[in-house]
Parts: structure tokens; sequence; C-alpha cells
């Protein structure tokens, strides 16, 4: 069987924000840049996701931590978790990604009898740091699949699933000897939106507004407006209703609670208003996204 082509669907609010709806099951890609342009690009999606920075320096926010990631560094984000990487300062990077759901292993997995393999995925820090030993296996491993990937053999999807499982097997059998790095911050601003974002993550279902974030944090609202935005991309509003429907989904997703009681617990007023900003953000509204999780 040859592996299906990446396709991608986006709800693109402004060139600063997209939501992204992975419709094949497997995607990978390498990508080398020696001169990188500013950039920052918060975003989310639907499938798990393995970051991988062969040589160079980055940034990676992710939900609302910073981590400053070197060579030979994992990152590991889970499916709907805002996140993005940025330059650090004007150094080149080899970087190389891939996005998976867990149907894609599911029936291997269940074959194998493998536990729990997303393990990694499910702790508190999102990057781990390689030796020298450990990275030569994994970009052995890498390598393998990327040439799977890019042949569409009759046997590639077959390499690729048992070569996920095996990578993910590894990080779960050694992931006590991994080293996770210190948290970092670009600079001082990147500190106190790490903060704030913190704040929102954990009281999205509270009546959270610009004057109260910005009377709590001691900033005026006009300067938080302007730093929120550049060093994420979102406005604070963006951010907040990103978050918000986010965690809405996993409810939609995974009970049986009615929209209107999803809506108050993740911080909507109304029902009227969480359908329609779900509906701007997602494409659809909250119950047809819920039938076409059932559908799947």
């Amino acid at each position: 069987m040859k592996a299906k082509k990446q396709e991608l669907a986006y709800k693109l609010e402004s060139w600063t924000q997209f939501r992204a709806v992975y419709k094949s099951t497997f995607f990978m890609e390498r990508k080398a840049n020696s001169s990188p342009k500013p950039s920052q690009y918060y975003h989310y999606h639907d499938c798990y996701e393995m970051y991988y920075l062969y040589s160079g320096e980055r940034y990676y926010f992710i939900k609302d931590k910073t981590y400053h990631v070197k060579s030979g560094a994992l990152v590991f984000i889970e499916p709907y978790t805002i996140h993005c990487s940025a330059n650090f300062e004007e150094c080149g990077f080899d970087r190389l990604l891939f996005n998976f759901k867990k149907e894609f292993i599911e029936k291997l997995l269940a074959a194998v009898g493998a536990g729990n393999p997303f393990e990694c995925y499910e702790k508190n820090s999102h990057v781990i740091q390689l030796d020298l030993h450990e990275r030569a296996f994994v970009e052995a491993l890498f390598g393998t699949m990327m040439q799977e990937h890019l042949k569409h053999g009759e046997t590639s999807e077959a390499y690729l699933k048992t070569s996920l499982v095996q990578l993910l097997l590894f990080i779960s059998k050694n992931e006590h000897q991994l080293e996770a790095p210190p948290l970092d911050y670009a600079n001082p601003t990147h500190r106190m939106i790490s903060e704030i974002t913190v704040y929102i993550n954990n009281n999205f279902g509270e009546d959270i507004t610009l004057s109260a974030i910005s009377e709590l944090f001691h900033i005026s609202p006009c300067y938080f407006s302007r730093a929120f935005k550049a060093n994420t991309g979102f406005s604070f509003t963006e951010y907040l209703n990103n978050v918000r429907v986010k965690e809405s989904q996993k409810y939609l997703s995974h009970s049986d609670m009615s929209i209107m009681h999803i809506a108050e617990i993740v911080g909507f007023k109304s029902n009227t208003h969480f359908g329609r900003v779900f509906k701007n953000i997602i494409g659809m509204s909250p119950l047809a996204y819920r039938k076409s999780i059932c559908k799947q």
C-alpha cells in the first residue's frame, strides 16, 4: 500500500495563527535553513508531533513554557497543544519533524503489548537531550523512516509503523536516563508572557479579561496587548479563545456532556457565543464537530 500524501486543511484567522487538521495519519519532513528569517507562528493540530534538531539552536514555545533547544534534542507535542518554534539569534538549523495519529500504530501496539509508549508526551517537560550514542541510534532510525516515507513503496507503511513503535519504545525505556534541558527565555518579556499564558491555561474557565490580567500582573493594558501580540502572534482574546476551544474539543470528543455545559466549563458565558467562536476557529459548529468525531 502506498503511503498517502499529506493533506492539510487550515482555518486561517490571520497570517500569525492557524489550526491544522491532518487528514493523513503520518507525515514526515526534514528542513535545513542556514539563514532563517524572523518567525514566530503559534498553532496547534489534532495529532502528535515529534521534532528533532540535527544542528543549530532554536527557541521552542510549548503551551506555557519556553525551551532553549540545542542539537540532539527531541521535542514532544501532544494533540491540541499550542506551540511554535522561533529563531535563536541568527543561528541556522537543520531539523526533522513528523506528525502522526495514534490510530496509525494502534493495532501494532496492541499486537506487541507495548504498554504506554506515549508516556513521553505526558510528562511536564516536553524536551529531552540525547547523548552521542543515543543520537546515533535515533538518527539512523530517522534516516530509515525518511527513506521509506519518500519511497512510497509497497512495504513503506509497515516500515514506518514498526520504526515509529521502535522509537517510542526506545524513548520510553531510556527516558529516566535522558536529560531534560532547563527552561529558558529569549528575554524578560518572554518570561512575563510565559507567566501570563500559564495563568490563562490554568484558569481558562474563569472570567478572564484584559483589564484583570493587567491588574494581576501589574502592567498597563496597552503595553500588555502589544507585548502579547508581538510574542505569541495572537491577540489576548484570540489566545484565550483558542485555549478554550481546544479544551472544549476534548470534552466534545471524550464525553457525553451537553454542549451548553461544555461551553460553561471552558469559560464562555453563552452557548451562542461559544458556537460562534468555535465555528470561527474550527470551521464547523460544536455539534458538527462531535458528529464528525463519532464517525471516525
